[in-house]
């Protein structure tokens, strides 16, 4: 899609033109991440189950920093395509790439040579530690692989929604068959589900770098040294979306602990599941989200400033209905979305699961105007509202919540302070759109 059709077309076309590919794309990096919970909790086991979802925060971390650069210079390119400073666009890209690149591999330096440690930390006994390092040592150490991930974000705003949508569905189709051989066939357990995740993404470099090499679109390499200014910039904007994703960490990391406190490995394994429900609606907004900053970062910075306004109110209506529809539909067949992780011998886990799944449905409903908001902060280059959105919503109020209703009500507080946040992040997120957006 070129920039005249972004700039010119109709406001409804073009937002489903880039959403539809993209949260399509989303959806099937969440499903990847679904489909190996469904096959190591039927094929290995509640306890191999409860030790992936120990390992989550380590997917904050390694995908938050290429995030917080990535987010950033989409937006920034977004904008300068917009303006027709396509040269500036490259130079940032490019810069951003490298920088990627080079993190990811300190990352998976130190993940490495601080496994043992790492799996300590994040709350693994004695029964599940061993699973928890085999699954780590090859997701950290296919860190550069997974960093690639980034490389969507240009691609969408290059224009090209179709191609990061495709990319993104191969990962999912081949993750899909990888779990199902190292798993089922070859019986390898956790390292199955972490090798089917890790080697499927080996098409993201694959298919999205060439495009930049030969130029066939408006972003290519061009090296060129990034001003100190503008990469500042640059992360500062994209600071909300790395924060969410790290806080986002943080916080799995102590619902976990209190999981373990209050339900041991069964809680752990429980929440796992209603976090696969919570992960799928999440992505389905971001998907939404990413969309919005790629169509309105160019049209804001072509100073279209109604259509910017459009986009969001159909984005926002979309949002709602498609998490009722979601919340809906899980309350009425709870039973049987349960059944697709946990094999027949475990009905502990299975009870506790469903007393979570239903206490935290009304979550999915709202959600997703906190996401969209905020991205929409991001990409009118107003980072402060935005920041304080995804930090209320993944840290502050969480955490805090937490920490308070299980002094008072045990392990029963842990999904009602996830609900009240995100409830009380609605109302702080419906006033800086009043103050903000007003002005425009």
């Amino acid at each position: 899609m070129n920039n005249t059709k972004v700039l010119e077309g109709s406001v409804l076309n073009v937002f489903l033109s880039f959403s539809i590919p993209t949260v399509l794309g989303m959806l099937a990096v969440t499903s990847a991440g679904i489909i190996d919970g469904i096959f190591v909790g039927n094929y290995v086991g509640a306890e191999a189950l409860a030790a992936i979802s120990l390992c989550s925060p380590i997917y904050s971390l390694l995908f938050g920093l290429p995030i917080l650069f990535s987010v950033g210079g989409e937006v920034f390119c977004g904008k300068y395509i917009g303006e027709g400073k396509i040269e500036k666009a490259q130079i940032i890209f490019t810069n951003i790439f490298a920088i990627i690149a080079v993190i990811s591999f300190i990352l998976t330096f130190l993940g490495l040579f601080f496994i043992e440690e790492i799996a300590d930390f994040l709350g693994a006994d004695h029964s599940i530690k061993p699973l928890v390092v085999n699954y780590l040592q090859i997701i950290i150490s296919m860190s550069p692989v997974l960093s690639c991930y980034a490389l969507t974000y240009f691609t969408r705003v290059d224009g090209k929604p179709n191609l990061s949508f495709i990319s993104l569905l191969l990962v999912a189709l081949i993750n899909t068959i990888l779990d199902y051989v190292f798993i089922v066939k070859l019986n390898w357990g956790v390292k199955g589900a972490a090798l089917g995740t890790s080697l499927s993404y080996f098409v993201l470099p694959i298919l999205l770098i060439p495009p930049f090499i030969k130029g066939n679109g408006n972003l290519k390499f061009r090296f060129k040294k990034l001003e100190w200014k503008i990469f500042s910039a640059i992360s500062y904007n994209g600071s909300s979306e790395f924060l969410s994703e790290l806080s986002g960490g943080f916080l799995f990391y102590l619902i976990n602990l209190q999981m373990i406190k209050y339900y041991g490995n069964v809680g752990v394994a429980a929440y796992a599941i209603v976090g696969y429900l919570m992960y799928f609606m999440i992505m389905l907004c971001y998907g939404m989200s990413d969309a919005l900053k790629s169509i309105v970062s160019v049209n804001f910075g072509a100073q279209l400033i109604d259509r910017v306004k459009s986009f969001l109110k159909i984005a926002l209506v979309t949002a709602v209905v498609l998490g009722g529809l979601l919340a809906l539909t899980t309350t009425l067949f709870v039973d049987q979305f349960i059944d697709l992780f946990l094999e027949n011998d475990s009905p502990s886990t299975k009870v506790l699961t469903s007393q979570f799944i239903l206490s935290a449905a009304p979550i999915v409903v709202i959600l997703g105007v906190n996401i969209l908001l905020s991205a929409f902060f991001t990409s009118l280059h107003h980072p402060k509202p935005s920041l304080i959105i995804s930090l209320l919503r993944t840290l502050v109020l969480p955490v805090g919540l937490i920490l308070l209703l299980t002094h008072f009500y045990g392990g029963e507080g842990i999904i009602n302070a996830i609900v009240l946040s995100e409830v009380l992040t609605l109302c702080v997120s419906g006033f800086l759109y009043w103050k903000y957006l007003r002005q425009l």
